[in-house]
């Protein structure tokens, strides 16, 4: 197998780890085993419902009563009582009426973050940035993330910031440095949060030295926003950092939080999207209950909670659903590859609500580009998207010229090794 091969399993095998983290070990009585089932399982009844649900779930309406039964019907069904199942399926179809929207998420104000710079590491690939490991508090957890500076710079020069969002919840991938050192070395300060409950880089073998981890749980894009809006708030405080305005690049997960980053900081100058994920999690939860494909592995561990604190949770995390408080221009990419899946689906969701709002955006769908396209960074998919996100960048957010000399390479103070 060539390395371009290897990496891309590894991709593959990191996305499908981070969305299974922590699943199997908590998961709602009544949902095991339906993690890779087929429709083709449900009864009429319990099929009646499911799809009944299915438009008002995805429209954000509080249909609390009726998910209860379905999950009454699940427990019951698991039990080999299948009269019991039926009877609260067939209820629950009289409670799919004249519902009312949800109640509007209520999110925290942006956080604040300091940080604390543990020393620079060195990619073989990378001359025009300087890389920088850092570390930070987000309430009582101990988070860590990389910056990247431009490396020719003059000691007075300030840039803006790039935050970047990585995609799968499995740390910053080695491998995109070099790409996000590019875009550094145009004039930003690129920076790239790891979020609780991952390792700091996402790779096969990472140094001892290196190895760190960040504290929490995955929460499926929920504490990760703030993860990440403390780290731009840290790294406002930088010396070579320009006030103001910041934008925002993500991918998949990353792409997910970064859209949620983006509509809770007024700052935000604009945001661009590699297929982001859980845009419109009301139907990847939806997908879920009929047994499509299994584009949220930990579904049924989320499921364990009251059905009140389910939808709450749906709506703090949809970006369709606060499509109204995004304030930026939003560029959006899509691999066409997987044209049909929930995916495109809730990208439709969002561009309805965003044209509903008058926000201006750019969507496209990129000709033979799978999921995770933007990281093959030499294939043709990600080198036709490349030249317009950053031009896009520039419009909304424009680099400063970096004007100094490359230096010479000095001893770097290596970071601290991690603790075990």
């Amino acid at each position: 197998m060539n390395l371009l091969s290897l990496r891309r399993v590894c991709v593959l095998l990191c996305l499908l780890f981070a969305m299974a983290v922590s699943a199997g070990d908590s998961v709602r009585p009544g949902l095991d085993g339906l993690d890779w089932a087929g429709p083709e399982g449900m009864t009429p009844a319990e099929a009646a419902l499911v799809n009944a649900l299915a438009e008002p779930l995805i429209a954000g309406k509080n249909c609390e009563a009726a998910l209860q039964a379905w999950f009454d019907g699940r427990l019951a069904d698991s039990k080999q009582d299948a009269a019991g199942a039926m009877k609260h399926w067939q209820g629950g179809l009289k409670l799919v009426a004249n519902l009312k929207p949800l109640a509007k998420a209520k999110w925290a104000p942006v956080p604040d973050g300091t940080f604390k710079m543990l020393g620079q590491f060195r990619h073989p690939e990378i001359t025009k940035a300087e890389l920088w490991i850092v570390q930070w508090l987000v309430g009582d957890l101990k988070q860590y993330g990389v910056v990247l500076v431009p490396a020719n710079r003059k000691p007075t020069q300030k840039f803006p910031i790039l935050l970047y969002t990585h995609g799968a919840a499995y740390g910053v991938p080695i491998y995109a440095l070099p790409w996000l050192a590019n875009m550094a070395g145009e004039g930003y300060v690129i920076v790239g949060p790891a979020f609780r409950g991952e390792d700091l880089f996402a790779s096969q073998y990472v140094p001892r030295e290196l190895a760190y981890r960040c504290e929490g749980e995955i929460e499926n894009l929920d504490g990760e926003v703030d993860d990440a809006l403390a780290a731009v708030s840290a790294a406002r405080k930088l010396p070579y950092v320009k006030g103001g305005k910041f934008a925002v690049i993500g991918h998949s997960f990353g792409s997910g939080i970064g859209m949620l980053a983006a509509a809770r900081h007024p700052d935000t100058a604009c945001l661009i999207s590699y297929d982001a994920w859980l845009t419109n999690p009301f139907r990847f939860y939806s997908d879920r209950m009929r047994r499509g494909a299994n584009n949220w592995l930990s579904w049924a561990d989320f499921c364990n909670q009251p059905v009140k604190d389910q939808l709450a949770g749906l709506m703090k995390r949809s970006i369709v659903h606060n499509a109204d408080k995004l304030h930026c221009p939003v560029q959006m990419f899509i691999g066409g590859a997987y044209e049909g899946s929930v995916f495109h689906q809730s990208h439709d969701d969002l561009i309805a609500q965003l044209k509903k709002h008058k926000k201006p955006h750019t969507y496209e769908v990129v000709p033979n580009g799978g999921h995770n396209f933007v990281l093959y960074y030499e294939d043709k998919p990600a080198k036709y998207a490349y030249p317009k996100h950053m031009a896009f960048l520039k419009k909304h957010l424009p680099p400063v010229k970096p004007t100094g000399r490359f230096p010479k390479a000095p001893p770097l103070r290596q970071p601290p090794p991690a603790q075990p």
